[in-house]
């Protein structure tokens, strides 16, 4: 009788892996898709790209001969032995947590590509803008309510200070849409594939970012409310109606009617 060898929850036998729910673990196992994605990154030779949850590795193989150097961060660790099977010396394998990794010997001008579970994808969007000038680019498979809440414009639902806050720092693009059925374990939802091209200025820099971040929280924080009752506990009533006069901007617009140009010229009018 043949005995079942294992490690963790990785059969070297069957070479089968049960996903662990804790990680958020939803592999991609569609090839069409694979391959879309592959080719909606447009890598290059000389590409240094950091792929956050290789997984069971199989776009860590699709990207590997098509770049200069991959670096994979994988927080299973017993993904990594089987992940590290077959790859060339240009792929490098690191057992950590994405968000605590310390990417500080990074060279500029990194891509990122990552599958991002669903309760860790604000975290790991903070962490690349915050360390944005190592990157150019990052591709992301997210759920598609997270997608067009980064997307989204004024003066919808999905639009919040999530929104204004990576839009203000990249230029977000949604590619296209994923079916569930795409993934093993089937999740209860669908996905996107996000391009962000990240910005190493701000478009229209605000001149205090700290105080604009925390403007457009306290605005979305009462979103049903008009700016002004919205901002009150902020920002004094007289000033701050004058700033929205003197900006053209409606008392009555409610958080969400306001665009990020709209935050960023408000806030630059109360710092003065």
């Amino acid at each position: 009788m043949r005995t079942t060898v294992s490690v963790g929850q990785y059969d070297l036998r069957t070479k089968t892996y049960q996903p662990k729910k804790h990680l958020g673990q939803n592999f991609l196992a569609d090839k069409h898709m694979q391959q879309k994605i592959i080719q909606a990154c447009d890598l290059e030779i000389e590409d240094v790209v950091v792929e956050i949850g290789s997984g069971q590795g199989v776009l860590t193989r699709l990207i590997a001969p098509l770049v200069k150097r991959l670096i994979c961060v994988e927080t299973d660790r017993d993904l990594i032995g089987p992940l590290r099977s077959g790859l060339p010396s240009s792929v490098e394998i690191i057992h950590a947590d994405f968000l605590k990794w310390d990417m500080s010997y990074l060279p500029p001008g990194v891509k990122v590509i990552g599958n991002i579970p669903y309760y860790i994808s604000t975290p790991i969007i903070e962490k690349l803008i915050i360390d944005r000038t190592k990157f150019s680019a990052a591709f992301l498979t997210v759920q598609l309510e997270f997608g067009q809440r980064l997307t989204a414009k004024a003066g919808g639902k999905d639009y919040g200070s999530l929104s204004c806050f990576a839009q203000y720092y990249a230029d977000i693009k949604m590619l296209f849409k994923i079916k569930n059925t795409c993934f093993k374990p089937v999740p209860k939802v669908d996905s996107c594939f996000l391009r962000l091209m990240i910005r190493p200025q701000p478009q229209e820099p605000a001149s205090d970012e700290e105080f604009l971040f925390k403007l457009i929280q306290t605005a979305f924080q009462q979103r049903r409310k008009n700016i002004v009752n919205s901002l009150k506990g902020l920002v004094a009533k007289e000033k701050l109606e004058e700033s929205l006069r003197n900006l053209g901007i409606d008392f009555n617009a409610r958080p969400e009617n306001l665009t990020l140009s709209n935050y960023i010229a408000l806030s630059n009018h109360l710092v003065i």
